[in-house]
């Protein structure tokens, strides 16, 4: 470290990657050759270390087919995708989950012994730095509490940016003294102001009773943005949020596989261990995976040395002569939404790590009000989650994409006619 002039600790952790490195061959030489960054890397050989080193993984379910792959050639298969490191890590950790649930559980026990921390450090100007490293589970809950609390007491015309009005949630959370989350949009109309009590002049409450969350990481679109957005989480009957949830409320949402065949996910985070999954289950609201979703005994992504699916229907019919139940009308079903937000994970717009319940779901094909029956039908070929910035960049035109029959889309720029592909898990 001394040499190099970098910390111990850098150092180390160097060294750590170094050594694994040598047992990796495959990940080094990609590595090397500048195929992705060292923090990608490092990614990759955390998960690795967490399987066994011959282990062989079937990645086609279809019996008697024989297409096999080791952990690594499965990692550089999903490191190579136009996904962020975030995403990366979640996939990589939901195929170490469904190779060794149990080793999993051992593992996020070991890590909690050996980093679970919490530091408050100066900083510069008046401020101080928090820095901490907690269970999934309290921070999914710390995240909800302080988007809730934002989306109760501040309107869209707060001047403050989004890590401000976060910073001063924390602090009314923690009990700071004299510290109160009030809009500072300055508008006599603000929907958010307090109407004062009227036995109690000071009493600065806010009689209007809770709305629904918002996830203020990005400014939301009440229009849609014309009429190709529909809310992933449309009509769907959500328990009010309150900055202060009732003990029989849920605290967290976890998506479960009956059949065990899918890994359990925590939302507001990813992929987590069963055993996690059963300890939450009481404070949770449960959603099953759809039982029409097609899966493969494992659980596992599926990959294969394989060429590109055929297109849909480009006329955004999904290739049916004749439109199923519910095709023509704008706003999905219940089912089939369920069905999509689990089937796309993400965002389908490259380099995007938003979850797809925090989506919307748009009509890749542009539905027709005037006549349904023209336009692009509501039907899985011809809808994807896309987040709210992202939806307004496709309708720029820069990127335009294409769906194909094993739900990748395939992203054309027609000016530099470059393509990336997305894929939904």
């Amino acid at each position: 470290s001394l040499q190099l002039g970098f910390s111990r600790t850098k150092a180390g952790t160097w060294l750590h990657l170094g050594d694994a490195l040598q047992r990796l061959p495959k990940i080094r030489l990609a590595y090397l050759a500048g195929d992705f960054s060292t923090h990608r890397m490092s990614r990759m050989v955390y998960a690795a270390q967490l399987v066994p080193d011959d282990l062989v993984i079937d990645t086609d379910p279809t019996p008697g087919a024989a297409c096999t792959l080791d952990f690594e050639d499965l990692a550089l298969e999903l490191q190579a995708r136009p996904t962020t490191d975030t995403v990366l890590q979640d996939q990589l950790a939901e195929v170490v989950i469904s190779l060794d649930p149990d080793g999993a559980a051992q593992t996020r026990e070991q890590f909690a012994h050996t980093w679970q921390n919490l530091t408050v450090t100066a900083d510069s100007s008046g401020h101080m730095t928090l820095d901490g490293c907690v269970p999934a589970e309290d921070g999914v809950h710390l995240s909800q509490r302080i988007s809730t609390l934002i989306a109760e007491r501040l309107c869209r015309r707060d001047p403050r940016r989004i890590g401000q009005q976060r910073v001063a949630a924390l602090a009314e959370i923690t009990g700071v003294p004299g510290t109160t989350l009030t809009c500072h949009c300055g508008h006599h109309d603000c929907p958010q102001r307090p109407t004062p009590n009227p036995t109690d002049p000071s009493d600065p409450s806010d009689p209007a009773g809770p709305s629904d969350p918002v996830y203020p990481s990005e400014p939301s679109d009440p229009s849609g943005h014309g009429t190709e957005a529909v809310s992933a989480d449309a009509n769907v009957p959500e328990a009010e949020p309150n900055s202060q949830p009732p003990p029989s409320s849920s605290a967290w949402t976890l998506v479960l596989d009956p059949a065990g065949s899918v890994v359990p996910r925590l939302r507001g985070y990813g992929a987590i261990d069963p055993a996690l999954a059963e300890a939450l289950t009481e404070n949770s609201t449960l959603i099953a995976v759809p039982d029409t979703t097609e899966r493969p005994p494992s659980g596992l992504i599926v990959v294969a040395d394989r060429g590109p699916a055929p297109p849909v229907d480009p006329t955004g019919h999904g290739g049916h002569r004749h439109p199923p139940p519910g095709a023509l009308t704008y706003t999905p079903s219940r089912r089939l939404r369920d069905q999509i937000l689990h089937t796309d994970l993400w965002c389908r717009y490259p380099l995007c790590a938003t979850p797809s319940h925090d989506c919307e779901l748009d009509h890749l094909v542009k539905f027709n009000h005037a006549d349904p029956q023209a336009g692009g039908w509501t039907v899985p070929e011809n809808l994807a989650p896309l987040c709210t910035p992202d939806h307004h960049r496709k309708h720029l035109g820069i990127w335009l994409p294409t769906m194909h029959t094993d739900r990748t889309i395939t992203w054309h720029n027609p000016t530099t006619r470059e393509q990336m592909v997305t894929h939904p898990r």
